[in-house]
């Protein structure tokens, strides 16, 4: 009977437990995200795109891009330690990130690529960032080289 009273009280006092915590959650952090126009160099030529940042805590982003190079279509996403520097007032002033990114190439040569990326984000205002990245692969087997990222992004 004891051991019945003992099971009974543990079972209720989980069940208590359980009703405190609350689920875990992806939640965007807001005023980190953003999205916009960018030029890549890189691979002898320049493509334009789109490269967009999503917080996704408040020093770990994903940053999925797209591009239009002549020899198909790059897409990928980067995911990156962020470190954000505040200046005397609190008000953000740049981001510099390291990370690494798959980018997939569409073209003729189906290409798959993983990098190491480096960059910064400098907020200009409320509204509008600027950014720049370092994109160093880490196999040039199938002719790929370093490129460097830059746009703008209109934040959110």
């Amino acid at each position: 009977m004891k051991r019945h009273i003992i099971a009974l009280v543990t079972i209720l006092s989980s069940m208590t437990t359980m009703g405190h915590i609350s689920p875990a959650s992806a939640q965007l952090v807001r005023q980190q995200n953003s999205v916009g126009p960018s030029i890549l160099f890189g691979n002898g030529q320049t493509s334009i795109g789109v490269d967009s940042k999503f917080g996704i805590s408040d020093n770990l982003s994903l940053r999925p891009f797209i591009y239009f190079p002549s020899n198909g279509t790059d897409f990928g996403t980067a995911l990156t330690y962020d470190l954000p520097l505040v200046n005397t007032d609190s008000t953000l002033l740049i981001t510099p990130f390291v990370g690494g990114s798959v980018d997939v190439n569409t073209g003729s040569n189906s290409v798959t690529t993983f990098s190491l990326v480096g960059g910064a984000d400098l907020d200009l205002s409320d509204s509008l960032r600027l950014k720049a990245s370092l994109i160093i692969p880490l196999s040039t087997d199938r002719g790929q080289t370093t490129g460097i990222a830059v746009g703008a992004g209109f934040r959110f």
